[in-house]
């Protein structure tokens, strides 16, 4: 993507992110961006345009932050270490992409219905990408499991975004114990469960 599409595209996150997708016109864009009018027109002529231009910028980057992760690659046979990841990729997410965060959600409530928004709803964490990793922790079902703990991953980042806990001080702690209380639940292929107690 050229510079200058990328500039349109994160400021069009901005915009939405800020004031949300109702808002997000060529001429706020034209502001947020600093550019001259008419200048999101050129690059993107019609709203759908500029919403697909959104869309698959917010994709690629929190695509290329769960790359970046390495929680894909992960093949630990320690539970904890998934939930470490995990709360690391908590953390940063809430560090640095607040934003993009809040325009996701923003974006998959008003266009579900409207348009596929399954690369958007898949692009922070995807039941795929945790697969390998459950099952190298000897989880009986990984697909099962990876589904209700993404559940659960998308209601915390959702409330220490958008919601009850926003403004509340992260607490890691906290975070991790709800995951493990997820991962608990599932039946482990051994003797004994992910924490070593025995079923």
């Amino acid at each position: 993507m050229e510079d200058r599409r990328i500039l349109i595209a994160d400021s069009a996150i901005e915009v939405v992110a800020r004031d949300g997708v109702r808002a997000l016109t060529h001429r706020a864009v034209d502001s947020e961006a600093g550019l001259a009018s008419g200048s999101t027109s050129y690059y993107c002529r019609t709203r759908a345009q500029l919403l697909a231009l959104t869309v698959d910028r917010l994709t690629s980057l929190l695509r290329g932050f769960v790359e970046v992760s390495g929680i894909q690659d992960l093949a630990s046979s320690d539970a904890d270490d998934l939930l470490s990841t995990l709360n690391r990729m908590i953390d940063g997410l809430l560090s640095d992409y607040r934003g993009e965060l809040a325009a996701r959600s923003a974006l998959i409530v008003e266009l579900t219905g409207k348009q596929d928004t399954s690369d958007l709803v898949a692009a922070l964490l995807d039941p795929t990408d945790l697969a390998g990793a459950l099952d190298a922790a000897g989880l009986r079902d990984p697909a099962v499991a990876a589904l209700d703990l993404l559940t659960v991953f998308e209601g915390l980042l959702w409330e220490r975004t958008m919601g009850r806990l926003a403004h509340v001080e992260i607490d890691p702690k906290h975070d991790a114990d709800i995951l493990g209380a997820v991962l608990a639940r599932h039946e482990h292929r051994g003797a004994r469960n992910l924490f070593g107690l025995r079923r």
